[in-house]
């Protein structure tokens, strides 16, 4: 089924109009950056259900009350993680509807889900198909058949400008990200900064992409925290990531762009706005920014590999001790 079918065939039989109660989000570590859009569109704009984000694993030991037949369970995993697996048979277990996002028709996670939506994934992955382009599908369709969302059509052409705008900052901003990678290359530890929809992509850069790709120590800060205690521990030497996205939250990241640009003198600013030029509707813009920011942000510490001489294929312990 195509996501549309997908949503169409639950409100069909499962949950009617009027009838959701909640939507949760679940995954561990990348994926659940990548599903962080969907959650955003949701918190933002539903009207008449709420949404939350969980961790795999805490979804499965401290399930929530709430979770029966009147929610759905949007659950990622690009291999089936062993909890995520769980966290699937979980939703099932207390009725709720189950859909696995998963990167392969075969994984254990397509097997276990009720609905199944398989996204691209890999070194030619196609990026308005992939798991946060999905995620952020999933959203929009759910509020369009479920409240009529207004600004669907909008954000259905969207999609047709995400794979070229992101092709074409590649190009034009290669020179710029390895100057960033010769930068950043030598810093031990970096704080990474962002608010809004951007927030679960500076989870990614600081996560998964700094500290398991590149082992450096990183630090995930919300703008709107920043000032409420974190900003103390800055100086003009320190290694500074901010990213500034084009919705409702930009004004949070412009306040610490304004201190930053004041008392620090080592920090890199990723505007959406320079990658996209302003070629998505602004009416849904802020919610397509993760979807451009995640690949562009991935391409930036490639080219940082490539200085360090750091495989992102390299592991220590991941996938070959026991944890």
């Amino acid at each position: 089924m195509e996501v549309k079918e997908i949503i169409q065939d639950i409100q069909k039989n499962r949950i009617g109009k009027g009838e959701l109660k909640h939507v949760y989000f679940v995954a561990c570590g990348g994926s659940q950056a990548a599903i962080y859009p969907g959650h955003y569109l949701l918190k933002c704009e539903a009207k008449g259900f709420t949404t939350s984000i969980h961790n795999s694993g805490e979804f499965n030991a401290a399930t929530p009350k709430a979770l029966d037949e009147r929610s759905i369970c949007i659950i990622c995993s690009l291999n089936a993680t062993r909890e995520t697996v769980e966290a699937v048979q979980t939703a099932k277990a207390k009725g709720a509807v189950a859909i696995a996002m998963t990167g392969f028709p075969d994984t254990q996670m397509a097997k276990e889900g009720e609905y199944v939506v398989v996204y691209s994934n890999g070194n030619d992955q196609i990026y308005s198909e992939s798991n946060q382009s999905n995620s952020l599908r999933l959203g929009f369709e759910i509020l369009k058949q479920y409240e009529d969302y207004e600004d669907y059509e909008v954000a259905m052409e969207a999609y047709k400008a995400v794979d070229g705008i992101i092709a074409e900052a590649k190009i034009d901003f290669l020179e710029d990200a390895q100057k960033f990678a010769e930068d950043y290359k030598d810093d031990g530890i970096l704080y990474i900064l962002a608010s809004g929809s951007l927030y679960g992509t500076a989870y990614s850069l600081e996560a998964c992409h700094l500290m398991e790709m590149q082992t450096k120590h990183a630090v995930l800060l919300h703008s709107g925290e920043y000032f409420h205690g974190p900003f103390e521990t800055t100086d003009e030497k320190l290694a500074m990531v901010l990213f500034k996205g084009s919705g409702k939250t930009r004004v949070l990241d412009e306040r610490v762009e304004r201190f930053i640009d004041k008392y620090n003198r080592h920090h890199k600013i990723f505007d959406i706005l320079d990658f996209t030029k302003g070629r998505i509707d602004s009416r849904v813009s802020e919610f397509f920014d993760p979807v451009i920011m995640i690949p562009m942000e991935r391409f930036y510490v490639y080219q940082m590999s490539l200085k360090t001489g750091r495989s992102f294929d390299y592991r220590k312990y991941m996938w070959k001790v026991e944890y």
